[in-house]
């Protein structure tokens, strides 16, 4: 299940991100939790859209115009939390979207 909802972010991440950009994945270990930032550099999400993200069979247009099923976020944030963590995603502060896995360390 976690390498479906990897694979969900980083798909989403590549999908939005312009053809020559970049998608950056970082990850950090704290004391009780490992988190996993995967960031493109696309036109991250309208205000509009900030607060549904999540819902399921929600999804924007890809810069091709295709749109997806709506399944991808709302899946891998079920995914996380079965695992007892979390994802957040939102507009990164210096462009495109920044989606954050967050699992328990031990």
């Amino acid at each position: 299940l976690l390498r479906r909802a990897l694979a969900n972010l980083l798909g989403n991440a590549l999908e939005f991100s312009q053809r020559e950009g970049s998608v950056t994945v970082r990850l950090e270990h704290h004391a009780d939790r490992i988190v996993l930032e995967i960031r493109d550099r696309g036109p991250g999400i309208p205000d509009y859209a900030a607060e549904r993200i999540f819902e399921r069979f929600y999804s924007l247009p890809r810069p091709d115009g295709r749109r997806s099923t709506g399944l991808g976020l709302p899946f891998a944030r079920e995914i996380a939390r079965l695992h007892r963590g979390d994802l957040e995603a939102a507009n990164h502060e210096e462009g495109g979207f920044v989606a954050r896995l967050s699992l328990p360390a031990g």
